[in-house]
């Protein structure tokens, strides 16, 4: 049995607040994250408070799958779920300035292994973050890491189009997953802990919210 009195629990996950059109009429208001609105409508049944949810699938912190550039490749619903779980280590570039290349030497000395997470972060409110150039994306590829997250780094180079020839595009055709939006990770202490960014099992769609965790062992 896992005892997770052992762990710290970080969330990593962004809040939604979505606008909410109430039975009696009443609309609150909510909050687009970064332009992307969810809007809620309640209705009761089995004498409880439920919701119609209109919103989009890559909102908030949110996991990828394959069928995202394949029409071919797996939706999120027939992943497995270890495809969005297991020991992570921890990559953090405080050294990089706005714009700067993350090169494979920079990456290479966190000690990443072939079926790794990597959760890469950089420093917020620079004018524009730091990149991963294309030969980090083809050797993580090449080391077999299951998956990639991201927290203010850019996952492609400037000016790269998004589609099927950028990072997550190249990330996901080879199969290693991605969860996007994360948020929090200068929380995490230790250069290794133990991520679950586990989506809905949902069919026909690229991408669906999760709520994404570090389990951080205690000293």
């Amino acid at each position: 049995m896992i005892d997770l009195s052992r762990y710290r629990v970080i969330d990593l996950s962004y809040s939604i607040m979505p606008g909410e059109r109430k039975i009696d009429g009443r609309y609150l208001h909510g909050e687009p994250f970064y332009g992307r609105w969810t809007e809620v409508q309640e209705f009761i049944a089995y004498g409880a408070r439920m919701h119609f949810v209109q919103t989009q699938t890559h909102l908030g912190t949110h996991a990828e799958a394959p069928y995202k550039y394949s029409e071919a490749g797996a939706d999120l619903g027939s992943m497995p779920p270890e495809s969005y779980m297991g020991e992570a280590v921890v990559c953090k570039f405080s050294d990089k300035s706005a714009g700067e290349a993350i090169g494979v030497e920079d990456i290479k000395k966190f000690g990443i292994k072939a079926g790794d997470i990597v959760l890469l972060w950089a420093r917020a409110g620079l004018a524009q973050p730091p990149y991963l150039t294309f030969d980090v994306i083809d050797w993580l590829i090449a080391t077999k890491v299951k998956m990639v997250c991201f927290e203010n780094v850019r996952f492609s180079p400037p000016g790269t189009p998004f589609g099927k020839d950028d990072a997550d595009g190249k990330l996901l055709t080879a199969g290693v997953t991605v969860v996007d939006a994360i948020v929090g990770l200068d929380q995490i202490r230790k250069p290794r802990v133990f991520f679950i960014g586990l989506p809905l099992k949902i069919h026909r769609v690229t991408a669906f919210c999760c709520r994404a965790v570090a389990l951080e062992e205690k000293d």
